[in-house]
Protein backbone atom coordinates (compact mmCIF):
# COMPACT_ATOMS: atom_id res chain seq x y z
CA UNK A 1 0.00 0.00 0.00
CA UNK A 2 2.70 2.59 0.90
CA UNK A 3 4.95 1.19 -2.14
CA UNK A 4 1.48 2.20 -4.38
CA UNK A 5 1.28 5.42 -2.29
CA UNK A 6 5.38 6.29 -3.30
CA UNK A 7 5.03 5.29 -6.49
CA UNK A 8 1.65 7.27 -7.45
CA UNK A 9 3.39 10.44 -5.64
CA UNK A 10 6.32 9.99 -7.90
CA UNK A 11 4.48 9.63 -11.37
CA UNK A 12 2.26 12.98 -10.15
CA UNK A 13 4.57 15.05 -8.86
CA UNK A 14 8.10 13.60 -10.27
CA UNK A 15 10.11 16.16 -9.29
CA UNK A 16 9.28 16.28 -5.88
CA UNK A 17 9.16 12.77 -5.24
CA UNK A 18 12.92 12.58 -6.03
CA UNK A 19 14.25 15.23 -4.01
CA UNK A 20 11.68 13.98 -1.01
CA UNK A 21 13.61 10.38 -1.54
CA UNK A 22 17.27 12.09 -1.41
CA UNK A 23 15.99 13.79 1.78
CA UNK A 24 14.84 10.77 3.82
CA UNK A 25 18.56 9.27 3.02
CA UNK A 26 20.02 11.53 4.18
CA UNK A 27 18.42 11.63 7.29
CA UNK A 28 18.44 8.34 7.57
CA UNK A 29 21.81 8.17 7.31
CA UNK A 30 21.93 11.27 9.90
CA UNK A 31 20.00 9.15 12.39
CA UNK A 32 22.46 6.40 11.83
CA UNK A 33 25.33 8.61 12.58
CA UNK A 34 24.21 9.52 15.82
CA UNK A 35 23.17 5.75 16.77
CA UNK A 36 26.58 5.21 15.96
CA UNK A 37 28.32 8.06 18.15
CA UNK A 38 26.12 7.56 20.77
CA UNK A 39 26.74 3.47 20.98
CA UNK A 40 30.70 3.29 20.24
CA UNK A 41 33.28 4.77 22.06
CA UNK A 42 34.49 7.30 19.17
CA UNK A 43 35.08 11.24 19.89
CA UNK A 44 33.54 13.84 18.57
CA UNK A 45 36.23 14.92 16.31
CA UNK A 46 36.06 11.82 14.72
CA UNK A 47 32.39 11.27 14.19
CA UNK A 48 32.66 14.63 12.41
CA UNK A 49 35.33 13.52 9.83
CA UNK A 50 33.01 10.54 9.05
CA UNK A 51 29.93 12.88 8.67
CA UNK A 52 31.70 15.72 6.74
CA UNK A 53 33.10 12.55 4.67
CA UNK A 54 29.15 11.03 4.44
CA UNK A 55 27.72 14.30 3.45
CA UNK A 56 30.64 15.14 0.94
CA UNK A 57 29.49 11.61 -0.81
CA UNK A 58 25.52 12.36 -0.38
CA UNK A 59 26.51 16.31 -2.11
CA UNK A 60 28.33 14.66 -4.74
CA UNK A 61 25.98 11.83 -5.50
CA UNK A 62 22.81 13.95 -5.54
CA UNK A 63 24.66 16.66 -7.88
CA UNK A 64 25.32 13.70 -10.20
CA UNK A 65 21.90 12.13 -10.10
CA UNK A 66 20.17 15.81 -10.24
CA UNK A 67 22.52 16.22 -13.52
CA UNK A 68 21.22 12.99 -14.70
CA UNK A 69 17.33 13.82 -13.93
CA UNK A 70 17.80 17.57 -15.33
CA UNK A 71 18.65 16.54 -18.40
CA UNK A 72 15.44 14.06 -19.01
CA UNK A 73 13.19 17.16 -18.64
CA UNK A 74 12.67 18.29 -21.97
CA UNK A 75 11.47 14.59 -22.85
CA UNK A 76 9.12 14.50 -20.00
CA UNK A 77 7.91 17.55 -21.60
CA UNK A 78 7.52 16.11 -24.94
CA UNK A 79 6.00 12.96 -23.26
CA UNK A 80 3.22 14.93 -21.92
CA UNK A 81 2.40 17.05 -24.82
CA UNK A 82 2.45 13.64 -26.71
CA UNK A 83 5.06 15.03 -29.03
CA UNK A 84 5.82 13.60 -32.49
CA UNK A 85 9.58 13.67 -31.73
CA UNK A 86 9.68 12.21 -28.13
CA UNK A 87 12.28 9.66 -28.98
CA UNK A 88 14.67 11.87 -30.73
CA UNK A 89 14.15 14.45 -27.94
CA UNK A 90 14.95 11.72 -25.50
CA UNK A 91 18.26 10.57 -27.30
CA UNK A 92 19.17 14.17 -28.06
CA UNK A 93 19.02 14.31 -24.17
CA UNK A 94 21.29 11.63 -23.44
CA UNK A 95 23.99 13.32 -26.28
CA UNK A 96 23.55 16.52 -24.34
CA UNK A 97 24.41 14.90 -20.88
CA UNK A 98 27.55 13.74 -22.46
CA UNK A 99 28.01 17.40 -24.29
CA UNK A 100 27.73 18.92 -20.87
CA UNK A 101 24.16 20.06 -21.86
CA UNK A 102 25.04 22.25 -24.36
CA UNK A 103 22.09 21.18 -26.66
CA UNK A 104 19.43 21.12 -23.63
CA UNK A 105 18.14 24.43 -24.15
CA UNK A 106 17.61 23.77 -27.61
CA UNK A 107 15.76 20.39 -26.66
CA UNK A 108 13.91 22.35 -24.03
CA UNK A 109 12.30 25.06 -27.21
CA UNK A 110 11.97 21.81 -29.06
CA UNK A 111 10.05 20.00 -26.79
CA UNK A 112 7.64 22.85 -26.04
CA UNK A 113 6.96 24.07 -29.46
CA UNK A 114 4.26 21.49 -30.08
CA UNK A 115 1.31 21.50 -28.67
CA UNK A 116 -1.22 18.89 -29.17
CA UNK A 117 -4.39 21.38 -29.02
CA UNK A 118 -3.14 23.89 -32.30
CA UNK A 119 -0.19 21.18 -33.46
CA UNK A 120 3.09 23.54 -34.04
CA UNK A 121 1.52 26.74 -34.18
CA UNK A 122 2.12 27.39 -37.34
CA UNK A 123 -1.12 27.45 -39.01
CA UNK A 124 -3.02 30.42 -38.41
CA UNK A 125 -6.64 29.05 -39.55
CA UNK A 126 -7.58 25.68 -41.50
CA UNK A 127 -6.92 25.19 -44.59
CA UNK A 128 -9.33 22.62 -46.21
CA UNK A 129 -11.33 23.20 -49.15
CA UNK A 130 -14.62 23.91 -46.65
CA UNK A 131 -12.85 26.94 -45.45
CA UNK A 132 -12.63 28.72 -48.55
CA UNK A 133 -12.99 32.95 -47.94
CA UNK A 134 -16.30 33.67 -50.14
CA UNK A 135 -14.35 36.27 -52.14
CA UNK A 136 -12.02 33.56 -53.14
CA UNK A 137 -15.01 31.19 -54.04
CA UNK A 138 -16.18 34.24 -56.26
CA UNK A 139 -13.00 34.75 -57.90
CA UNK A 140 -12.45 30.89 -58.33
CA UNK A 141 -15.77 30.62 -60.17
CA UNK A 142 -14.85 33.84 -62.14
CA UNK A 143 -11.55 31.80 -63.56
CA UNK A 144 -13.27 28.70 -64.21
CA UNK A 145 -16.03 30.54 -66.59
CA UNK A 146 -13.27 32.40 -68.41
CA UNK A 147 -11.18 29.27 -68.68
CA UNK A 148 -14.45 27.53 -69.76
CA UNK A 149 -15.09 30.45 -72.55
CA UNK A 150 -11.65 30.23 -74.04
CA UNK A 151 -11.95 26.52 -74.63
CA UNK A 152 -15.14 27.00 -76.33
CA UNK A 153 -13.70 29.53 -78.40
CA UNK A 154 -10.42 27.73 -79.52
CA UNK A 155 -12.67 25.05 -80.36
CA UNK A 156 -13.82 26.92 -83.48
CA UNK A 157 -10.41 28.24 -84.16
CA UNK A 158 -8.77 26.54 -87.22
CA UNK A 159 -5.48 24.60 -85.86
CA UNK A 160 -2.17 26.12 -85.75
CA UNK A 161 0.37 25.21 -88.27
CA UNK A 162 2.77 22.65 -87.10
CA UNK A 163 6.19 23.42 -86.81
CA UNK A 164 8.96 20.96 -87.26
CA UNK A 165 11.31 19.61 -85.20
CA UNK A 166 14.61 21.67 -84.98
CA UNK A 167 16.59 18.48 -86.15
CA UNK A 168 15.37 18.63 -89.49
CA UNK A 169 15.87 22.26 -89.75
CA UNK A 170 20.03 22.06 -88.35
CA UNK A 171 20.50 18.60 -91.05
CA UNK A 172 18.83 20.89 -93.97
CA UNK A 173 21.26 23.73 -93.16
CA UNK A 174 24.27 21.33 -92.86
CA UNK A 175 23.14 19.09 -96.65
CA UNK A 176 23.49 23.20 -97.99
CA UNK A 177 26.62 24.01 -96.22
CA UNK A 178 28.66 21.19 -97.92
CA UNK A 179 27.06 21.17 -101.11
CA UNK A 180 27.35 24.88 -101.57
CA UNK A 181 31.80 25.51 -100.41
CA UNK A 182 31.54 29.47 -101.40
CA UNK A 183 28.75 29.51 -98.43
CA UNK A 184 30.99 29.59 -96.01
CA UNK A 185 31.40 31.90 -93.35
CA UNK A 186 34.36 33.89 -92.10
CA UNK A 187 36.99 35.74 -94.46
CA UNK A 188 38.72 33.81 -97.30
Amino acid sequence: MFRDFIRRLSQTFFWISKWVVAAAILGLLLIVAVVFLLRQDIDFDTFLNYFALGLLIFVVITLFYGIIAIHDVPYEIAKARNHPHQDAIHVAGWVSLFTLHVLWPFLWIWAMLYRPDRGWGIQHAATDATSVQPEQADRFEELLRRVEALEARSKGAEPRKRIEPIEKRVEALKSTATADPSAKRGPS
